[in-house]
């Protein structure tokens, strides 16, 4: 499962983009809704309706929900999204446990963005946190131990580990003066993060040309102003010197190098060849007479949404899950 809320720690808009990329991109189905009555406070993030010049339309209802989705492979995983709850915490994350139990998830991981003093100019950082050290050990670039001010996605990360339920997360480095507006950047490093965490092929390359123009649009932001220029060089010269250097990839064994590019590829090339050719069809490959890539919507194998005895959505206890 992939959990992911806006509001609280979603520096650069991570979470729409995030939610966004996904939806637009791969197919999904919704599995519950939570009944956002009960846990958003409407007048601290207020929804947004339209007004043609005669009449209101389109209201845009806060939404908290839980999908079934397939990867670019046609691997099912689980997405909860939506705006961090205001109210009832400790009910909302027992609903979320009971449907990790529920669906018998394996390993739940959150992603979410803080602002930080770091340029634009160098990788982006992150800090790991969770129980599955495969998926923590050496890939924080900055881990400090502190008192902080919490949000939902790190009580939920908590009850996990107390439920001894598998949980990784991973927190972007976003720069403090890129918070408000959208960094495509974040976004990408955060489904590069769980794509490998949870064996997932996750699409990045629409938010990769929109980083592109966004590093294009700083530049030339940069280039025009010394007092930018000035901040954004004061900035790389303390990041260069408190860096710890590249974290290792989650692609890797801790001892292993990163291949370049004719490696993977001839290693991707002998992988397919040893593999028989039912064995690639259940896994989501092509055979030459089937024309496109993807799974099949209709087809029988597909995972289907989990249903309770009365045939409708899981629903855990004080949940208030809803279709």
């Amino acid at each position: 499962m992939l959990a992911v809320f806006g509001g609280h720690m979603d520096a650069g808009h991570l979470s729409e983009q995030v939610r966004d990329t996904v939806f637009d991109s791969l197919d999904h189905k919704l599995l519950a809704s939570y009944d956002a009555d009960q846990l958003i406070d409407y007048r601290s993030r207020r929804p947004q309706i339209t007004f043609d010049g005669e009449r209101f339309r389109d209201y845009q209802s806060p939404r908290l929900q839980l999908h079934l989705v397939s990867d670019s492979l046609g691997r099912p995983f689980l997405l909860l999204s939506g705006p961090e709850p205001d109210y009832q915490w400790e009910r909302f994350v027992s609903s979320v446990l009971f449907l990790v139990e529920k669906l018998d998830v394996k390993l739940v991981a959150l992603i979410d963005a803080v602002p930080m003093p770091v340029p634009h100019t160098r990788p982006l950082g992150v800090t790991a946190h969770g129980n599955r050290d495969e998926l923590v050990a050496g890939l924080s670039t900055w881990s400090p131990q502190a008192r902080m001010v919490s949000g939902v996605g790190q009580l939920l990360e908590l009850r996990l580990d107390e439920n001894n339920r598998g949980t990784t997360g991973y927190t972007l480095h976003v720069p403090h003066y890129l918070n408000d507006a959208a960094y495509p950047q974040a976004a990408v490093a955060a489904l590069e993060y769980v794509g490998a965490a949870l064996g997932l092929m996750l699409p990045t390359e629409e938010l990769r040309e929109r980083g592109r123009e966004v590093d294009r649009e700083l530049d030339r932001q940069t280039g025009s102003s010394r007092e930018v220029t000035a901040m954004v060089e004061g900035l790389e010269k303390n990041f260069d010197q408190n860096s710890p250097g590249a974290g290792r990839s989650l692609l890797v064994g801790p001892d292993e190098q990163v291949p370049d590019a004719e490696e993977l590829g001839a290693a991707v090339e002998e992988y397919l060849q040893s593999q028989p050719r039912h064995a690639l069809d259940a896994g989501g490959g092509v055979r030459p007479e089937d024309g496109d890539a993807g799974a099949d919507p209709e087809d029988p194998e597909e995972p289907a949404a989990p249903e309770d005895p009365e045939g409708g959505p899981v629903e855990g206890p004080d949940s208030r899950a809803q279709d």
